[in-house]
């Protein structure tokens, strides 16, 4: 910042600094023309470039030199501000002139370079000034959303209107409407307004990166949103998934039952560690939650494994991904489930282990928090693995609410297997 007020006090500097604003617009505006002559697929004629030439590089940076200067000679007293508007305003009336010029008698459609032209202009007075930092950032700026431009069309031109509408009905939910359940405490029996919303935020947005991911990588972007979405929540990601992949859906359930439920192994067990280190547990005795996480996670990486390779060249077809009334569905289990763990918890008289599978039945990952701190050392990597295994044994019920045929068998499968691996690893330890 201070080497950028020196700069600012120098005269030449400024000018130096504006030329080099125009100079960068200027070279986007020559490469933007270079481009259409390509895509035309021929050369322009000397008469076309004569006629329906637009300002490249030397017009930009003398633009931007000659609003610089007269705003410098105003800033330093060497001229009034009426004359200085009078030279800025009549360049102003020069640009109004040439742009009637392209439209009317060159008929060149768009005003983007006429835009930028004035941006050019603004840059050179804030540049002449003194206000360096501001020039060069504007022009850093202005020059990168020109750049992306063709970028931009391609995607945009890739997007269908119903993606778009899609979209925007998700950001009602994020936006326009969240901030009034995530400013709210209020709660019932335990259950939090914001948790309730939170969860039907999280199937919708957890089906909307499915369905973008895998119109983008096919089945490989099924696996990726099973398993990040995982992390976040497993039993959003995998309704929301299941909804989205339409026909496909049956036969695909045990897989992403198998990597979401790996991703919620692999969240819990670094939860359970770090809560166990923060209460004081000696790093041996989770020896028994790695080697259980570790034979849990077969299936998940071998349904990885299937969704990448085996049925990469399948095209999945994505029905509408924001199923709103699946979603209402699925947080009206989640919200009989936590009020079920919470009479669990009051009615069960201080049993740490009905509150880790009651707890995990519900949402694994707070069980685990909630319980391993107030446990003895040898209990509990026990109580974790069983708020774990119960948080595993939940996804044939979110499963069922999808509505998909043959879904909850499935994902009863895939849970079932990966919790007799949880119990088999653990077990293998403390025999």
């Amino acid at each position: 910042m201070e080497a950028a007020g020196g700069l600012a006090s120098e005269p030449l500097a400024r000018i130096l600094v504006a030329a080099l604003a125009g100079m960068l617009i200027g070279i986007e505006r020559e490469k933007a023309r270079a481009a259409l002559a390509r895509s035309r697929r021929r050369r322009p004629g000397p008469e076309e470039l004569v006629v329906k030439e637009f300002p490249g590089l030397r017009t930009f940076t003398l633009v931007a030199v000659y609003t610089s200067l007269v705003s410098y000679l105003w800033d330093s007293g060497l001229i009034p501000l009426g004359l200085a508007l009078a030279f800025i305003g009549l360049f102003g009336a020069v640009v109004v002139v040439f742009s009637a010029y392209r439209l009317v008698v060159a008929r060149m459609a768009g005003i983007t370079t006429i835009i930028v032209l004035f941006v050019d202009m603004a840059i050179g007075v804030a540049s002449g000034v003194g206000e360096i930092l501001l020039a060069a950032s504007t022009a850093v700026l202005t020059a990168f959303l020109l750049a992306i431009k063709l970028p931009a069309e391609q995607l945009v031109g890739r997007i269908m209107y119903e993606e778009l509408l899609w979209a925007l009905e998700l950001g009602v939910v994020l936006v326009v409407i969240g901030p009034f359940f995530y400013a709210s405490e209020a709660s019932f029996y335990g259950v939090s307004l914001r948790s309730l919303y939170l969860f039907f935020a999280l199937v919708l947005a957890t089906s909307y990166m499915g369905y973008v991911l895998a119109r983008l990588r096919g089945s490989e972007g099924i696996a990726y949103a099973a398993f990040f979405g995982g992390l976040a929540h497993s039993e959003a990601a995998m309704l929301s998934l299941l909804q989205i992949l339409g026909s496909r859906a049956r036969s695909l359930a045990f897989h992403i039952a198998a990597i979401v439920n790996t991703s919620m192994v692999l969240r819990n067990t670094l939860i359970a560690i770090v809560v166990a280190g923060l209460a004081g547990l000696e790093p041996h005795s989770l020896a028994a939650l790695l080697a259980a996480a570790a034979l849990a996670s077969l299936p998940g990486l071998a349904s990885w494994s299937r969704l990448r390779v085996g049925l990469g060249e399948v095209r999945v077809e994505i029905e509408n991904p924001l199923r709103f009334s699946a979603a209402l569905r699925s947080t009206l289990l989640y919200l009989g489930l936590a009020l079920a763990s919470y009479l669990a918890r009051r009615l069960g008289h201080g049993s740490l282990m009905a509150v880790a599978l009651v707890g995990g039945f519900v949402s694994s990952s707070a069980a685990i928090v909630a319980v391993v701190p107030q446990a003895p050392q040898e209990a509990a990597v026990k109580l974790a693995l069983a708020a774990t295994a119960a948080g595993l044994l939940n996804k044939p019920f979110y499963a069922y609410t999808s509505g998909v045929p043959g879904a909850a068998r499935a994902a009863a499968a895939a849970s079932l297997v990966q919790a007799l691996l949880l119990a088999l690893g653990a077990a293998a330890l403390y025999m």
